[in-house]
């Protein structure tokens, strides 16, 4: 009987550790590796497809009511009885009918879109995510984050997504893009925005190199322009934080402005150049780098 009661107690003990989830290791969650669930990587898998839009709860139009007839009461028909007078047998005018029925031509500079923001929630807008040529990216805590897989990796990690039509930097004579950069509080900026972004071989790059410089470059056909944003390091001459910084590079009519939390680095502005692309992005050089906050804003 002892034995038997053994056997039984082994059989429940294995069948509720069978029965618990087990956990996965999120590759870039934040600066150190996080245990989440399988139901929570499955929960973002779903939320990540690229390239769909997230989808809002659908709208169900109410029946357009149908006038029923009315059953004919002691009073109704009393009133039936009474003949109606010719001028108010008259139908509706066809004019006012026609009125209600003409739809509203729709306003095109009311249905334009002026302004993207990026809050990372979800992965509705398509960034590249996973291993991608040595680097882990990902979509989670309302944050992007571009890691290496080694610390010996001396490329770039890059990612980008193309900007709705209505948002042609191009085309807007006034626009800003801004987004939020951090790094860990061991390490030093390395890294940027990129907008204007055709490929990886042609776009415009504001890059943070440590504490003092910045990197202005133009990137076409996989070469640097040697007259125009060359990418050569120079000194900011304002204030760069180690941790966190707002990048904002801004149009203005011919000219291209760049600012480090608001303030305009020594190197700018530049003559505005048309891009190759109208994509927007990341670049980041060191071994973990994340971005938040992304706007872009056309117009005034």
């Amino acid at each position: 009987m002892r034995s038997l009661f053994l056997f039984f107690s082994i059989a429940l003990v294995s069948h509720t550790a069978f029965g618990q989830k087990a956990t996965v290791v999120s590759a870039a969650s934040d600066w150190t590796t996080l245990g989440i669930t399988a139901t929570d990587t499955v929960a973002t898998a779903v939320a990540a497809k690229p390239g769909r839009k997230a989808k809002g709860p659908k709208t169900t139009l109410a029946p357009t009511p149908v006038a029923e007839a009315t059953k004919p009461t002691a009073k109704t028909t009393a009133v039936a009885k009474t003949p109606a007078p010719k001028a108010e047998a008259k139908p509706v005018t066809a004019k006012t009918d026609a009125k209600l029925a003409t739809p509203k031509a729709a306003d095109p500079a009311k249905d334009k879109t002026t302004s993207f923001l990026e809050t990372f929630a979800d992965n509705h807008n398509g960034w590249l995510v996973g291993k991608r040529n040595g680097f882990v990216l990902e979509v989670a805590k309302d944050s992007y984050y571009i890691r290496k897989e080694k610390a010996d990796i001396t490329r770039p990690g890059r990612s980008y997504i193309k900007l709705p039509d209505d948002l042609n930097l191009n085309k807007a004579d006034t626009f800003t893009v801004s987004v939020e950069m951090v790094v860990p509080a061991n390490s030093e900026p390395d890294g940027g925005l990129l907008i204007g972004v055709k490929d990886t071989s042609n776009y415009c790059q504001f890059r943070l190199i440590g504490t003092q410089k910045v990197s202005l470059y133009t990137r076409v056909n996989g070469t640097a322009m040697a007259t125009y944003m060359p990418g050569k390091p120079t000194n900011a001459k304002v204030p760069i934080d180690p941790v966190r910084n707002t990048l904002t590079i801004r149009r203005t009519g011919d000219d291209l402005h760049f600012f480090i939390n608001g303030k305009e680095v020594e190197d700018s502005p530049h003559s505005f150049r048309n891009f190759k692309g109208n994509g927007v992005g990341f670049i980041s050089f060191t071994d973990a780098t994340k971005f938040q906050y992304l706007t872009v804003q056309v117009g005034k």
